[in-house]
């Protein structure tokens, strides 16, 4: 194992829930005497977490996505995510894939684990064996002729486009090429690592989801509560604003944590009568002494607080968090609002009044703690570092060309 060396990857996204998720895993790997390298969207960032590992920190080589959508379809399945970043033009994809071929010859990696990577694993395709976690909007099923549909309207653009650019790309790479577009995210192995009843391709995988990387706290011991609600919430995100209003109007007693919102800003909403940190908050301890859990939406979250025992009311920003919203909300543990702030502060009114009041709701969340406790500890870390030390172990020849 001395020498073998692991290179982390994470391509698209944005804060640091991709590099905080394989950050335990290389931990793992490298007290195993693997020599562990990330490579990242965002070095200012990932530096918080992995600056202080001894683990090297790269730039990963990335395009400038699309962000003017004025008179475009919305983003329809996984597909439009990568015509964003270049699949849709030879001129953007062909030099991105050199690229990371360059950073690859570099480094001269034994193995590739990848998060939202799918640059990453297609230029490691045929060259360097992969591993690829993620939860289900960042790693869909790869044994498909198209990519699930993401909304009833469909892609927007026609996946034979985007996978005729990179089937031109990798022939002039002298690479093998998938079958169909979602064959771009075929390695190794991959590994879904969330509930699997979070994950919403559950029925179109090949393979169970493992779980969280890590046990998940235990249940709360009792159903007492302080105070009404705790808050995490982004103030980057504009309705966020709508959601405070609500709170402040009511006659409940609760906290926030508000992300991305300077002095200044939190000062305002003290002044209108909220309770604000300044600095995160431990969600064990706030939600002990809360009746409600309100954050938008985001899985490591929403998997901590259905083992706590707590309702949520959550607030997506976007539509992977939408989604998130409605799979907690068909296992009747949470009431979501429409996604993109499409509501207003009356709605937050009534939803956070029903999410209190239910019955149904606490009970449901309970119960839920108590089953996830018998099912647990979760802990895929261990199996999965399994097959990374295998793979570098018997030198795991990567996949072939075409599936």
């Amino acid at each position: 194992m001395a020498g073998r060396r692991i290179l982390f990857v994470w391509e698209l996204g944005d804060g640091l829930g991709h590099v905080s998720r394989m950050l335990p895993l290389a931990r793992q790997l490298q007290g195993a005497g693997a020599t562990c390298l990330f490579a990242v969207r965002n070095v200012e960032n990932s530096h918080k977490i992995v600056g202080d590992t001894g683990m090297a920190l790269l730039q990963a080589p990335i395009t400038q996505p699309v962000t003017d959508y004025s008179g475009r379809a919305a983003i329809g399945a996984y597909g439009d995510i990568l015509e964003t970043v270049g699949y849709g033009r030879l001129d953007r994809l062909h030099p991105l894939l050199g690229a990371w071929d360059g950073l690859y010859q570099t480094v001269e990696p034994d193995l590739i684990v990848a998060d939202y990577a799918p640059t990453a694993l297609l230029a490691a395709r045929g060259r360097v064996p992969a591993l690829a976690i993620g939860d289900w909007f960042t790693l869909p099923p790869s044994t498909l002729d198209v990519f699930p549909h993401l909304r009833d309207s469909g892609p927007r653009i026609p996946e034979r486009d985007l996978l005729a650019v990179v089937r031109d790309s990798q022939q002039r790479r002298n690479a093998p090429s998938p079958a169909a577009l979602p064959g771009i995210l075929d390695c190794a192995a991959s590994a879904i690592i969330t509930l699997p009843e979070l994950d919403c391709y559950a029925h179109l995988r090949q393979h169970r989801a493992v779980g969280p990387l890590l046990p998940l706290p235990a249940p709360l011991a009792s159903r007492r509560r302080d105070v009404d609600y705790f808050a995490y919430l982004s103030l980057g995100f504009r309705p966020t604003g709508k959601v405070l209003e609500a709170l402040a109007s009511m006659p409940v007693q609760g906290s926030v944590y508000l992300r991305d919102a300077s002095t200044r800003q939190r000062d305002e909403w003290r002044d209108k009568g909220l309770t604000i940190h300044d600095s995160p908050q431990d969600m064990r301890e706030m939600a002990t002494n809360s009746a409600v859990i309100i954050h938008h939406g985001g899985l490591g979250t929403i998997e901590t607080v259905f083992a706590l025992g707590r309702p949520q009311m959550l607030v997506p920003r976007h539509l992977e968090q939408g989604v998130n919203a409605q799979m907690a909300g068909r296992l009747r543990l949470a009431v979501g609002m429409q996604t993109g702030g499409k509501f207003e502060p009356q709605h937050i009114v009534q939803a956070l009044r029903h999410a209190l009041d239910s019955t149904e709701l606490h009970d449901n969340a309970a119960r839920k703690a108590a089953e996830l406790a018998e099912r647990g500890p979760f802990n895929a870390l261990e199996s999965v570092a399994d097959f990374c030390l295998t793979t570098l172990d018997k030198g795991k020849n990567p996949k072939g060309a075409t599936r």
